[in-house]
């Protein structure tokens, strides 16, 4: 065995749960010659190897652990130990403590994988649950494996399972039902279907003493341990349920019992509520039906709950024994026949068993098909501070939350982020380039003619679809290599008049089916203009799209007030110039229609914006009009924000520096650049020809001779290079012009 194939595995928790994997590994790894155990830790001491040449001895490991005199281990202390092994390493958390939990996104960026039965990783803040798989192979090329199927059933396949179901393109319609082992203990106890049962408080005693408990009940009466594995259920098939308390829990729990001191002092106290919990019994039992405590996923109308209800005698959940779970899938492939997931769901040793079989399933997805995994070389991560700080997401495509925070901090640092009309990968890569080498974020979006020109200009576009294709395309392309250079991206596409409305709708189509694999939209955000629309339509329009786009989490920016000049196929060269001059009762009229929808959204307003590059002069910009925008809004409104509106800077070519300065003091987030770049991808490429020209008139024969060979000059990577450089030039003075560069 060589060092490289050493598998190094940590272990945190050694009670309970913790106790019986551990003893599980000692009879496992002995099939499993190059993997050992290197550390286990808990709550007051540790035991670890000194040397990674060798193993810890699990044969009396408990007595060993006990005699050790290593201290307890922080999460960090753990990194910085696993990061010396030689090979692959593996952590497994069998706790249930929210710092370690907040620590996988280290580990994963690491390389180091991680296994774990702990809920609160994967049910508390979503942007948790966001950053564990944005850190994770495979969205981290080189981040570490991620396993938790114990979270939610214990020894069960129930997220394998539902990751099968949506991974194979089936639908899922409802997930429903015991989800507790504790629980389905208690009530076939005591409300068993052949009738009488037990008190519930001599039940309680009952289930605590045979360990299917916590330590206090109350926290198994409370409901939050279903409604945990609900919420991780329910992120896996696509809902963005942000936490437990986003929905509905039922508690067991008597309100005057809820702050006793102690679980032992509930359980003495318990006795006197018996008579609540009968009535319950007794209600379900005079219909025929017994009670149960259940939880639902309601997938279609994005509804979770959790709680009591009553069901036949013989319905599958009712009929449960001991601690068993049961979980119906129901399906559109499986129609009125659910897919049932039935077994054990408590106990420490089927726990275990279900951390033990992740534990096997990475060490073969380990050896074999992420076998070119690598350490993560560190230099190639974000540094996280300044605008990417909150950011859950600090590299590649952000969407979201991350939107709203990246804006919103643009805003408070007085700083507008360029857009960037791409329509190939090498203009994608000459404007990621810019914005890394200048330390700053980037807006890249798609035209309606971009997207058509990524498709191929000889494929049909008389009903959209190579505008459609195209710009599904490039948004995969960018989403692929934007994590590369280091840098937030927001993915966006431009202008959308009425009449390119079905483009739009093609391109959101895959937002909500790339939403439901991966829990976000494909696109970060879209833009729809409509400003040569009555300003009615244009509102209700764009509220009907920011409704579609809600739900996704997804940015929409809309124009009012036309930008004149030409772009793209749209020529409003001969408007009233009144046109070009947005009223603040529509900016005001806007805000209030979408903000009711919706935060994630922002206003292209003309201040006499003009697409194209004109004579210094001929074209009279007012920016001071946004910040009489902004004061309207603010007045009517009552906001405590001195800008409320984030707003749009279009039509910016050939500008000076001051206007864009005063439009982004007045709250301008973001700024397109088009006309200037194109012509600056030219120069490279017109100026290379130009002075290469003797070099480009035939394969064979330069002024060098006859017979010299001019590949290496007419190679397009050679001149579609020097078009990259120039542009990525442009692209930098306005980073530098919009005070956007150094913000990261």
């Amino acid at each position: 065995m060589t060092k490289t194939d050493q598998v190094s595995i940590a272990v945190i928790g050694a009670g309970g749960v913790g106790r019986h994997f551990v003893t599980q590994c000692s009879y496992l790894l002995p099939k499993y010659p190059n993997a050992s155990v290197v550390l286990i830790s808990r709550s007051n001491r540790s035991l670890r190897v000194t040397s990674f040449d060798h193993a810890l001895s699990l044969s009396a490991w408990e007595k060993d652990l006990a005699a050790s005199d290593g201290p307890a281990l922080s999460p960090p202390e753990i990194l910085d130990f696993l990061s010396s092994a030689p090979g692959k390493c593996i952590l497994v958390d069998n706790t249930s403590n929210q710092d370690v939990a907040a620590s996988y996104p280290s580990f994963l960026n690491k390389g180091i994988s991680v296994v774990t039965p702990n809920k609160k990783a994967f049910s508390s803040d979503l942007g948790l649950w966001t950053s564990i798989f944005e850190s994770a192979y495979p969205r981290n090329a080189q981040g570490g494996l991620i396993y938790h199927e114990s979270s939610v059933g214990a020894g069960l396949p129930i997220i394998s399972t539902l990751k099968d179901l949506v991974d194979t393109g089936d639908e899922v319609d409802k997930i429903e039902g015991v989800f507790s082992g504790t629980m389905s203990f208690l009530f076939n106890s005591f409300a068993p279907v052949e009738g009488k049962g037990g008190k519930w408080s001599d039940e309680v005693r009952k289930a605590k003493d045979a360990g299917y408990t916590e330590p206090d009940p109350r926290d198994d009466l409370n409901g939050l341990d279903v409604a945990r594995k609900l919420v991780i259920l329910a992120r896996v098939v696509g809902l963005q349920i942000e936490s437990t308390s986003a929905f509905p829990v039922q508690s067991l729990i008597p309100n005057q019992l809820a702050y006793c001191d102690s679980g032992d002092v509930f359980l003495e106290k318990l006795p006197d509520f018996d008579d609540e919990m009968d009535q319950v019994k007794s209600e379900a039992g005079r219909i025929g039906k017994v009670v149960r405590f259940v939880g639902r996923i309601d997938v279609a109308n994005k509804q979770v709950k959790v709680g009591l209800e009553e069901f036949t005698k013989d319905h599958p959940i009712a009929g449960l024994k001991g601690s068993d779970n049961i979980i119906n899938f129901y399906t559109k492939r499986y129609g009125s026949n659910p897919l049932i997931v039935q077994g054990a769901g408590a106990g420490g040793e089927v726990t275990a068993m279900g951390v033990t079989a992740d534990l096997i399933k990475k060490y073969f997805d380990l050896d074999s098909s992420h076998s070119t995994w690598k350490p993560i070389n560190l230099s190639l991560r974000a540094t996280v501070d300044m605008a990417t700080g909150n950011l859950n997401r600090k590299t590649g495509v952000i969407v979201g939350d991350d939107v709203l925070k990246l804006f919103s901090y643009a805003k408070e640092k007085q700083f507008a982020i360029p857009a960037i009309n791409v329509t190939s990968s090498s203009t994608v890569v000459a404007a990621l380039e810019a914005a890394r080498d200048k330390k700053a974020p980037v807006i890249l979006q798609m035209s309606q003619g971009g997207g058509a020109f990524f498709a191929g200009k000889g494929v049909a576009n008389d009903k959209q679809q190579a505008s459609i294709a195209g710009s599904i395309a490039g948004a995969q392309y960018i989403r692929s290599i934007a994590s590369s250079y280091d840098i937030p991206v927001i993915l966006h596409t431009d202008h959308c008049a009425k009449k390119l409305l079905p483009w739009l709708d093609g391109m959101m189509d895959a937002d909500e089916a790339y939403y439901k694999e991966h829990g976000e939209p494909l696109f970060s955000s879209h833009m729809i203009d409509l400003s040569e629309e009555d300003v009615e339509f244009n509102i209700q329009t764009t509220a009907k799209y920011l409704k579609r786009a809600a739900p996704m989490k997804q940015w929409l920016e809309m124009e009012i007030g036309i930008t004149g000049g030409e772009e793209d196929g749209v020529n409003n060269e001969d408007v009233d110039n009144n046109s070009l001059y947005t009223q603040p009762e529509d900016i005001y009229n806007i805000h209030k229609t979408l903000s009711a929808i919706s935060p994630y959204f922002s206003i292209a307003a003309g201040f006499g914006n003009v697409h194209g590059v004109y004579k210094p002069g001929n074209v009279k910009l007012h920016p001071e009009l946004l910040g009489k925008h902004q004061a309207y809004v603010k007045e009517k409104t009552g906001s405590k924000e001195a800008k409320p509106v984030f707003l749009v800077f279009h039509g910016g070519s050939g500008s000076a520096k001051s206007e864009y300065t005063e439009a982004i003091s007045h709250g301008v987030v973001k700024v397109n650049l088009d006309t200037d770049l194109q012509y600056a991808y030219l120069t490279g490429i017109r100026d290379y020809v130009l002075k290469k020209k003797d070099y480009l008139m035939s394969p064979v024969g330069n002024p060098d001779g006859e017979d010299k060979p001019n590949k290496k000059y007419f190679d397009p990577r050679v001149w579609v290079r020097e078009g990259e450089k120039t542009m990525s030039a442009r692209v930098q003075e306005g980073l530098v012009d919009f005070n956007t560069a150094n913000q990261l």
